[in-house]
Order: C-alpha cells, then structure tokens, then sequence
C-alpha cells in the first residue's frame, strides 16, 4: 500500500513538472545568452553607405563597446541592452503569442526566436534582427551586474531631475575656493525651446535665479553642458504673457551670458504675488543686431515663497 502510494507521489509529481514546462513558453531557452558582435556589426554594416568611413568607423566603436547579455529564468528574463550610447536594463515576463516569445523593452516590445546556437532577438517592427550566442554560464557576468547597478543609478538621478523641472530650489554661493559662502539663493529649471536665424527648432534648458529681488536667465543647450551664447554689456526687451492673456515687456540687460531683469522687477513682482503659468519670450534682436535667436519658456511661483522664507532664516 505504502509503495503504490510512493509511488503515485513520484507519478503525480512527474506528471505536474511536465505540465509546467508544457505551459511555460521559456522552458527549452533557459541560460544565458550574449550578443555575437561579428553578426551585429555585419547586419548594421549592410544599412550604412558603404562609401562612408566615417560611419563605418564609428559603428565599429559602437560594436565594440557594445553590451548584450540576458538571462532567461523560469518565465523571466533580465540583463542589459546597450548599444550606442543607449542602455535599456531588460526585467520582462515571456509571453507567447501568435507562436512568438515576446518581452517588455522599455515602452516596445521585442520578440525573441529561438536558433541552433542562441537565440534572435528583434525589436517589434525593427528590420534589424540581433543574434545571441547561448554561453555556459548560469548566471550573467560580473560586467553585465556592474553595468545594470550603474544604469539604476543613471535612471533614478534623471527620475529625479524630472520630478524637480519647474520647482524651486535653494542654490548656494560659493569662493574662489569651491566652499560655501553662507549666502544662498532661489532657482528654477525648467525646458524650453529655442528657434536661430535658419528657424531650426531645439530644446534648450533655462535656469531662472532669484538675487537682489529680481530674475535672471541662464539658457543651457540640451544636455545642459553648455550656455547659450548671449549678446554683452546689452539691454534688450523681453516679453511675457500673464495667466490672463495680458502680454508686457520688460527691459533687461545682457552679460556673461545672461540676462538681468532691471531694478523694477516687473516680472519677478507679478510672479510673487500670483499664481499661474507665466510664459516668457526672450528675443536676442532686442538687445543686438548681430543677433537673431529666440528663446521660449514657462515660469510660475509654485514653491518659491516657501524658498525664499528659508534662506531668510
């Protein structure tokens, strides 16, 4: 009795791994994989101008430092996708449909199809496919875990630049020597738009300050690496339209590269004592013939009274 019992068990648990891997669509791909960078650079090779060594060279750099490897476990895979400047950490579910593997990849969807060597993976609607080698190892590389943990550090310092576009913060002086003076000051970033003389279209970052009880304006290029190059020793007008529609200019003066409301304080006045969007238009023209940018970008109180009632104290 006790050996048909036993005997059952084993049966029954036999019978429920089998149904499993029957039901997980991952189950004959488990491993990890890692991407072959000969077949990467020969599918890229084929959509540049073959006549280009410029392109060619810089997609072989981008192929060398190329980091492709995932894990798949149970029904999950992880791992890290980075190709040309652009890492994506990978941690997505395998589902099966229309008799395709598909996972997560950010905000797309990627499929992955299994090979005598590995596995392709293809972005949904890319023409690019990517071979994956399977490896020996179980486990992802030490490079791979060091470069996800440095992507997780990327992505939450740029969560939290995003969550704090447009708010006030407490800014600090410092000496010539790098160390705070004591004296500290409010400041807002926030993105803008900016338009030349060929009317070409870029994103800029603007830097709004508060000192002396007036604004001034800073405009970083997108990366936020360098300024925006500004007329010198020059006044110049700049426009803005209240929350009412009403629109007024102010006279501000251009140096080192920014510019400096006047000792009326029209806009910085308004803006402490009202609540609303405030849209601001700085146009270089005003200030310099020899310049033709423009400059546009929204500003409003928010948390500023709350900052400015701490660096009171």
């Amino acid at each position: 009795m006790r050996k048909r019992l036993t005997n059952g068990l084993i049966l029954l648990l036999t019978l429920s791994i089998m149904v499993s891997c029957s039901i997980n669509p991952a189950a004959k791909i488990q491993g990890v994989y890692e991407v072959n960078k000969d077949s990467l650079s020969s599918s890229l090779q084929k959509e540049i101008d073959e006549e280009s060594a410029f392109a060619a060279g810089l997609l072989n750099v981008a192929v060398k430092n190329a980091m492709i490897e995932f894990e798949i476990k149970g029904d999950s895979i992880n791992g890290i996708l980075f190709f040309a400047g652009e890492a994506t950490i990978v941690n997505s579910s395998i589902i099966e449909r229309n008799d395709s593997l598909i996972i997560n990849i950010g905000e797309s969807e990627a499929c992955l199809i299994p090979t005598n060597t590995g596995l392709s993976y293809r972005g949904i609607g890319s023409k690019t496919s990517i071979i994956l080698d399977r490896t020996e190892r179980t486990e992802l590389s030490l490079e791979t875990l060091e470069a996800i943990e440095s992507q997780k550090i990327v992505l939450k310092e740029k969560e939290e630049f995003e969550q704090n576009l447009g708010k006030w913060q407490q800014g600090n002086y410092v000496d010539e020597f790098g160390d705070k003076t004591g004296d500290g000051f409010a400041y807002c970033l926030v993105r803008g738009n900016a338009e030349n003389s060929i009317s070409t279209t870029s994103d800029v970052y603007v830097k709004t300050m508060v000192a002396d009880n007036r604004l001034s304006f800073q405009i970083f290029n997108s990366s936020i690496s360098t300024k925006e190059s500004f007329p010198d020793s020059e006044f110049g007008l700049v426009k803005f339209k209240l929350p009412d529609g009403t629109v007024k200019s102010e006279k501000f003066f251009f140096y080192n590269n920014s510019a400096y409301e006047d000792e009326n304080a029209v806009l910085y006045n308004y803006m402490l004592q009202n609540d609303g969007v405030i849209k601001v238009f700085i146009d270089l023209s005003t200030a310099s013939d020899y310049y033709s940018d423009k400059y546009q970008f929204e500003i409003q109180r928010n948390n500023l009274t709350d900052i400015l009632k701490s660096l009171s104290k």
